[in-house]
């Protein structure tokens, strides 16, 4: 019991009181897969890791006998742990089943709440920088929203929320998660089509049985201002609701650039803990902004200008996003052992982008003031909606002295899309790289001429069906087995003369792994498994890869996962390789297929720890060494052959760290960095590496808090997002006061 103890504390980050398992915590089963299997009432039954939970439940009262109609709770409020909620990772449902990070067998950094509080980040991409072997990618070929790439591959269509595929292109927000897991290697297994270099999933904050009432107001310099407050009632012996809601406005250190987004996020949830539960959200977050393409390069690195200076229209260009989530879920639990959880999901999607990105007019020798700069118009639009159908059935049992672990479920999804390309008879005004005026005189027609064009019906529908064992045949070895069956159909109708596209890809995935855990405090592993990636993946259809079958790739890996300092430290490290076997090339001598005759692979070594180096001293901190190839190109991609891939450093790394001081101070510090990156393929336009130092000093007490955050500490000069025509700088010094109020 009092290493069951220990876990609930490491993942909830607050007291739970002996005797009592805590139902908001998510007492995990014990590190072995199979060694006690705890009451699902415990396993289940609540918020994982909302810093501010502290509702805690008997185990022994969660027993069911088969007889019983109802899992029995009784909830009991323990007395909240003060101190901010540790960094060590507790509970993950990223592999589809609730499992502590070590039983994992794959990387995975679980970025929590508690973190990004601490560095004042606010956005999925500020979040991720925690994140190692993850690049961020600028805005490409038009491309709104966020775009990352992972071990070298992108996964911008990679993005998850809750475990359902958020393929939309926006802006995602913090203000509703608790927590962001990132898994990589190739995971088709889990998660369909996809998901080559790892996948994004973030975890919605859900209502929790207890008051608790915390409103935060951030200020800061370039006109920053955000207020998000975050409220959750009991309203009966097992039922809770909560609200988010989120909004900010904020200028930047680049001249022109601005962003205005606010969210909201009501929640409902009845029968925690008992045979039933269900639960129901809606989640809307509404983006404006003037979108910035950075600068282009010159001889193959940035344009060498200002940070500040901005090549776009600011009397003309804009963003535009809205997501709308509504999500339904209903948890039957037959046993403490056996579960069935069903979640429908129906989201609606807007985007509107009209966008400039700058390149050097024809190929100057030389940069002067007056060198002529194109403003290169992005401008396109999209309406989607998705509507899916996810249930997973969990049962534990013995055969023998064999124990299983089992995981069965299907997968329905619906994707609705009709994009188009914003047109303009009027070209943008050039300008040039002395003077890029961002208010020049636009003639009348100017707005009055834009236009939509080229209008795409997209209709892509999934079944996915996937089964997986966990089977412990000896005390210390357990082996996972797990297959998936896809069936992805994909209908491009598009205008005449083109006429329509469709096709149909049924495709197997697989994933395995062997885990060697010998104590509770260590565990090793070694894991294969699949991805792929159909040719109307992201909606992109045409005449060649119509009828090309699905790129095909693959993740090797062996790592170890360890506790130390008691087991308030969690390491891990893995060496692995992540390889595309046939990647699409295209030949103009073949007009209607694409090859599959491309190979490219990524080798690395990954390090990571999170957690408590003392009562007082906590650490968040990872890094990836990685050396990508592309082995093998032909057609019009020959050229490429032997050249890294795009936006794959051969090094990243992440440090975070807080030291708690008496009378409630605490101060905090870190830095993240990354190596050179190319942005293109052949290796002509380079994005030098850099480092970036951050820092934090927060007063806190019973019922309020002080943070102030110092961001790029020494005002370094750096490049952030890449793409092959441009890059955006990162952010100069900025300096942020927040103050949030709690009550519970």
């Amino acid at each position: 019991m009092e290493r069951q103890l220990r876990r609930a504390r490491r993942a909830s980050g607050r007291r739970v009181q002996p005797g009592q398992v805590g139902v908001a915590a998510r007492v995990a089963p014990p590190s072995r897969p199979f060694g006690r299997l705890l009451p699902l009432g415990a396993l289940l039954g609540g918020v994982a890791l909302a810093p501010s939970v502290a509702v805690a439940q008997t185990a022994g009262d969660a027993a069911v006998s088969a007889k019983e109609t109802t899992l029995p709770t009784v909830n009991v409020r323990s007395e909240r742990d003060r101190e901010p909620g540790s960094y060590q990772p507790g509970i993950t449902s990223v592999g589809k089943l609730e499992q502590l990070a070590k039983d994992v067998p794959q990387s995975l950094t679980i970025v929590p709440e508690t973190l990004w509080q601490d560095q004042n980040a606010t956005t999925l991409r500020e979040a991720l920088r925690n994140v190692p072997g993850l690049t961020f990618n600028a805005g490409e070929g038009g491309r709104i929203g966020d775009n990352f790439t992972i071990r070298g591959y992108s996964a911008v269509g990679d993005l998850y929320l809750d475990g359902i595929r958020d393929n939309a292109q926006y802006e995602r927000d913090l203000f509703n998660l608790q927590q962001v897991d990132v898994l990589r290697g190739a995971a088709s297994m889990i998660f369909g089509r996809g998901s080559t270099g790892g996948i994004v999933n973030q975890v919605s904050k859900q209502p929790v049985l207890q008051d608790q009432y915390t409103a935060s107001l951030t200020v800061g310099n370039y006109s920053y201002a955000r207020a998000v407050a975050d409220l959750n009632k009991l309203v009966g012996e097992n039922a809770a609701v909560r609200l988010n809601v989120m909004g900010t406005n904020a200028e930047s250190s680049r001249d022109e650039v601005f962003v205005r987004r606010w969210g909201i996020a009501p929640a409902v949830r009845w029968g925690i803990g008992t045979r039933d539960e269900f639960y129901l959200a809606y989640f809307y977050l509404d983006y404006e902004g003037l979108p910035d393409y950075g600068v282009p390069f010159f001889q193959g690195r940035p344009l060498d200008v200002p940070v500040t200076r901005f090549y776009g229209l600011a009397n003309a260009d804009y963003q535009r996003d809205t997501a709308g989530i509504a999500t339904a879920s209903w948890i039957h639990r037959f046993s403490p052992d056996t579960n069935l959880k069903t979640v429908l999901r129906q989201g609606t999607y807007k985007r509107d982008l009209w966008a400039t990105a700058p390149r050097l007019a024809g190929n100057p020798a030389q940069i002067t003031d007056s060198t002529a700069v194109n403003r290169q118009r992005q401008a396109r639009g999209a309406e989607e909606q998705t509507l899916t159908l996810q249930s997973d059935f969990t049962t534990r049992f013995v055969t023998g002295t064999v124990q299983h672990w089992v995981l069965a479920g299907v997968e329905v999804l619906r994707e609705d899309v009709h994009r188009w390309t914003n047109v303009g008879s009027v070209a943008n005004p050039p300008t040039t790289v002395g003077n890029p005026n961002p208010y020049p005189p636009l003639p009348p027609n100017y707005f009055t001429s834009r236009t939509r064009t080229g209008d795409v019906y997209f209709d892509a529908g999934t079944v996915g069906l996937y089964a997986q064992d966990i089977i412990r045949f000896l005390p210390q070895w357990s082996l996972m087995l797990g297959a998936r069956w896809d069936n992805f159909r994909a209908d491009y109708d598009r205008p005449l003369p083109q006429g329509d596209l469709n096709r149909t890809d049924r495709v197997w995935s697989y994933r395995t792994g062997l885990l060697f855990q010998p104590s509770d405090y260590q565990s090793y592993y070694l894991a294969y498994g699949t991805a792929f990636n159909p040719s109307g993946e992201l909606y992109a259809l045409d005449d060649r890869t119509a009828n090309t079958p699905p790129e095909e790739s693959r993740n090797l890996e062996l790592g170890g996962k360890w506790e130390a300092f008691d087991g308030n430290l969690s390491l891990a490290a893995a060496v692995f390789r992540t390889e595309k076997t046939n990647e699409r090339n295209t030949d103009l001598s073949i007009p209607n297929l694409s090859l599959l005759s491309g190979k490219r692979h990524t080798d690395g070594i990954e390090i990571q720890a999170a957690g408590r180096l003392t009562p007082n001293w906590e650490v968040f901190a990872g890094g990836a060494l990685m050396r990508a190839k592309i082995d093998q190109a032909s057609g019009q991609q020959a050229n490429t052959q032997g050249m890294v891939p795009i936006n794959t450093p051969s090094y990243t790394y992440n440090v975070w760290t807080t030291y708690r001081l008496p009378e409630g101070w605490r101060v905090g510090g870190g830095f993240y960095g990354v190596g050179d990156r190319y942005a293109n393929a052949t290796n002509t336009n380079v994005v030098p590496g850099y480092t970036r130092w951050d820092a934090m000093l927060a007063y806190e007490q019973r019922f309020y808090a002080l943070r102030l955050n110092l961001l790029n500490l020494f005002n370094a000069r750096y490049y952030e997002g890449v793409y092959q025509g441009h890059t955006v700088p990162g952010t100069l010094r900025a300096v942020q006061l927040t103050l949030e109020l709690r009550y519970d």
